[in-house]
């Protein structure tokens, strides 16, 4: 008879609400943990018994069994913190830690996780709790990434000076100025100038110079010329040889009739600071993308109109030594360092993984994860790039658990249990009667 093994179908009931049960307290003891993903139990019914009568073929189900339990990878939500190294992903992407020593041996040191609890050890790597350090890109001394996925360790050394190698200017010369009649005189820069500017500079020592700039203007018959002179002050020179201003470099500057950059000569620089400094200091100055050889349209390089002689801007890329001062976190992962002297110079960037199938991930505990050939082989790049999401740093993300949704699985799973168990003991009251036949 059925009726036995109706004692079994309910034994079957009980033990998977005992699972959801499970599962249920698990999300609830995760609710406030960083980063943790709820569970979700799936179930799957037995169909052991085929049934033949006249009515033709029936099956005969014989209970419930755990099918899986399931990770659901939705977003948490974000709280901020004050803490620089606290991260949180903000769309699809796992940060990726490198821990040897991790608990599941099968992950291969590898694991994966959405808490981004990091931290500083004592040799300059973003590490977690356990040890495991935080996997990305270093970058060279230009900010240019590598390639290859490494250990994330910020270094903090001071950077050391610079020597100004190239000079950019963008300014107006006014047109309507006149050539001079005399030649410019390094003696009397001045009244043998139409314009001058300053700008900053270093030497090799990242000493501060101050280089002026002399613009003249020569005679043209084709368009509209300029002879420029730039000089340094001569006691900051090994080579003035008593001269209160000393020429470093010079050349022209050649505009077409619409005061356009038409032209660009160059003639030899040499600077040679005092106190020890590299010696021939060669100094480059631009004034724009010139028409000519440079192939420019006019846009955001130095004119020559019939406006008063201004300086748009100018920059240089020299600077002293400097000690860093602050960090920062890009939305796209790139770690950026301000010093001291004024530069700012990115020190790496972080990396996410992504996944083909998130689901077929497992659980390592500590609320990471680590591969399966069900998952697929992680894809790891930088955030925002391909469908990876954004970091925002001093901030964690939260647990995804939804207690109210909880709760009700909580009261389903109970009076499953609930059921389940008076089908055992009705199936027990129906075998009683069957014994009691014999009386």
């Amino acid at each position: 008879m059925a009726i036995s093994q109706a004692l079994y179908t309910g034994v079957t009931g009980m033990s998977v609400m005992s699972d959801s049960m499970a599962v249920v307290a698990n999300n609830l003891a995760n609710a406030n943990a960083k980063g943790f993903k709820y569970d979700r139990v799936e179930f799957d019914d037995l169909l052991s018994l085929d049934l033949g009568s006249s009515a033709g073929q029936a099956q005969l189900g014989r209970g419930a069994r755990l099918s899986r339990v399931r990770a659901i990878h939705t977003q948490g939500g974000l709280s901020v913190t004050d803490r620089l190294t606290d991260m949180a992903v903000q769309g699809n992407g796992f940060f990726v830690v490198n821990n040897p020593k991790g608990e599941k041996q099968e992950a291969g040191g590898l694991f994966y996780t959405r808490v981004g609890s990091f931290n500083f050890d004592k040799d300059g790597y973003l590490s977690d709790a356990t040890g495991g350090r935080l996997q990305g890109y270093e970058a060279d001394q230009d900010g240019v990434l590598s390639t290859k996925l490494t250990d994330v360790r910020i270094v903090t050394n001071n950077i050391p000076p610079k020597g100004t190698d190239k000079v950019v200017m963008n300014l107006n010369l006014d047109s309507r100025e006149e050539p001079l009649p005399v030649d410019f005189d390094i003696n009397n820069p001045v009244k043998t100038s139409n314009f001058n500017t300053t700008v900053n500079i270093f030497d090799s020592h990242g000493t501060k110079h101050a280089m002026t700039t002399y613009f003249r203007r020569v005679a043209d018959d084709e368009g509209i010329s300029w002879e420029w002179h730039a000089t340094v002050d001569g006691k900051e020179v090994t080579d003035a040889d008593g001269a209160k201003i000393k020429e470093i470099a010079s050349g022209t500057v050649k505009f077409d009739p619409k005061g356009n950059l038409l032209e660009e000569t160059y003639n030899e620089s040499s600077a040679n600071f005092n106190k020890g400094a590299v010696p021939d200091q060669k100094i480059l100055i631009d004034f724009g993308k010139n028409m000519g050889s440079e192939e420019g349209n006019g846009v955001g390089a130095s004119s020559s109109t019939a406006s008063s002689s201004i300086t748009v801007f100018h920059s240089q890329n020299g600077y002293e030594s400097g000690n860093i001062k602050s960090l920062k976190i890009d939305l796209d992962g790139k770690i950026k360092g301000y010093y001291t002297n004024g530069i700012e110079r990115i020190l790496g960037s972080f990396a996410l993984a992504t996944f083909e199938n998130q689901d077929g991930l497992m659980k390592a505990g500590r609320n990471q994860f680590y591969a399966t050939n069900d998952s697929g082989s992680p894809r790891i790049g930088t955030p925002q790039s391909g469908v990876r999401g954004s970091i925002y740093a001093s901030t964690l993300e939260e647990s995804n658990v939804d207690m109210a949704q909880q709760f009700v699985e909580m009261i389903r799973s109970q009076r499953g249990f609930q059921a389940n168990s008076r089908s055992i003991t009705t199936t027990d009251s129906m075998i009683e009667e069957v014994v009691n036949m014999k009386r």
